[in-house]
């Protein structure tokens, strides 16, 4: 059952979504003659994971709202949308582009953690309906 939607809204609950999201900001808000060079190989890695905990982040929130699979559908609409500003704010900072790439990186990463959550409290509410 579902509580009030009120008591959903509460900033504490929104807190970590919101913070991991001014994190990625931060990070990509720096110059690029500032990123180390052994770290750029790994740039789609880092991509996929930030936004697969992203969406794990909102998903867990979102749940709280709506259905579990809506929740996980809402996580990836609005981190795919955050990357995507994300991406174009990139335009802005000296030695840094808009790669279309990385984009798509952050949609599966999004995707993919969204739907990890959405299958894992699945299957942790199915253990807990029925006990052995």
């Amino acid at each position: 059952m579902r509580s009030d939607a009120g008591d959903c809204l509460t900033v504490r609950r929104w807190l970590p979504p919101l913070l991991w999201a001014g994190v990625m900001l931060l990070v990509t808000s720096v110059p690029g003659s500032a990123i180390p060079r052994p770290l750029i190989p790994y740039d789609k890695v880092a991509h996929f994971t930030a936004y697969a905990l992203f969406a794990v982040l909102l998903s867990r929130d979102l749940a709280q709202l709506t259905g579990l699979w809506r929740a996980a559908l809402f996580a990836i609409v609005i981190a795919a949308a955050f990357g995507a500003a994300d991406e174009w704010h990139q335009r802005f900072i000296p030695g840094r582009d808009t790669d279309l790439a990385d984009w798509r990186t952050d949609f599966i990463g999004a995707a993919g953690g969204a739907l990890l959550f959405a299958l894992y409290r699945r299957d942790r509410r199915a253990r807990i309906a029925s006990p052995r």
